[in-house]
């Protein structure tokens, strides 16, 4: 592992409200970053993720906590694996639920096959679907830090939901144009 320096946040905030505690969860885990102790995350280091630690030690500040920012190293290399693990184990999780998602994807197209129901307003609802789902992909894919493993998987899944929306609105083109 080569990552030698990390960008670290510790703070502290009052046990209540525990909105705030949630709400600075939330933006720590949109980010991308991971939890290696009590309240302390860590990111690569980068312009984007100091910018983004600066907010929410402004945020706990705010809150009544305390919020330090740190660039940090490692000196034994377990603790790098360890750490680049936790990052891939993280995107992981939310490429699983992506699969998920993306067989869900190939159930509706298969089931409005099955019924016949080639219509433009199914191409409309499973274009929106499809659009979620590429968005959904690449805020995972601004995240995975360290190409977790099912990166590949994910966008080749994304790659089958194209092609099964675009046969499917082929489909219904010709059956429109049948009928005209």
């Amino acid at each position: 592992m080569d990552q030698a320096e990390w960008l670290t946040i510790n703070f502290t905030l009052p046990k209540e409200p525990s909105r705030t505690r949630v709400s600075v969860w939330r933006k720590l885990k949109r980010a991308g970053s991971v939890n290696i102790g009590q309240s302390i995350w860590v990111l690569p280091p980068s312009d984007e993720h100091y910018s983004f630690f600066e907010e929410i030690a402004a945020e706990v500040e705010e809150n009544n906590g305390e919020a330090y920012i740190m660039k940090s190293y490692f000196t034994r290399e377990k603790n790098i694996k360890i750490v680049c693990e936790l990052f891939n184990e993280a995107r992981n999780e939310e490429y699983k639920e992506f699969l998920g998602k993306c067989e869900d994807f190939f159930q509706e197209i298969e089931k409005e096959t099955a019924k016949m129901n080639f219509t433009f307003a199914e191409i409309e609802e499973n274009e929106h679907e499809l659009e979620k789902l590429n968005i959904w992909l690449k805020r995972i894919i601004e995240r995975d830090f360290f190409n977790a493993s099912l990166q590949k998987e994910s966008r080749n899944m994304l790659d089958e939901c194209k092609e099964r929306l675009s046969n499917y609105s082929n489909k219904v083109y010709e059956l429109s144009c049948s009928i005209d």
